[in-house]
């Protein structure tokens, strides 16, 4: 049987402008959110290659780049551009009102090489 995730508010809805990205904390995992034309995807915020934030990278259109290797991230997939078998864990994201709510349980969990 499938359980629901349990959401938790993680931000703002205005403090997460279009091409932008913030940093927030949900059950000790740090977690990017990024908007992309006004959608916002929620990933896990540490570079597979060399741990750097990623909402420190630079985000153009759905791809962030990070801030540490240059390695790149399509943020609505979580997976390194060029290598779609390599990508990091995202989470399900809604907005009530004008809070973010991130699901505390994985929504895709990574797949690092398989």
């Amino acid at each position: 049987m499938l359980t629901k995730p349990h959401f938790v508010e993680a931000a703002e809805q205005r403090d997460i402008v279009p091409g932008a990205a913030v940093v927030c904390a949900v059950g000790g995992t740090e977690i990017a959110l990024f908007n992309v034309d006004g959608t916002i995807f929620a990933v896990e915020n540490a570079c597979v290659r060399c741990g750097s934030s990623l909402a420190a990278g630079r985000l153009a259109g759905a791809e962030v780049t990070c801030s540490g290797c240059d390695w790149l991230y399509d943020v609505t997939t979580g997976s390194v551009c060029g290598v779609p078998a390599l990508t990091l864990d995202r989470f399900e994201v809604k907005i009530v009102d004008t809070h973010v709510m991130i699901g505390k349980s994985l929504l895709w969990p990574s797949r690092r090489g398989e």
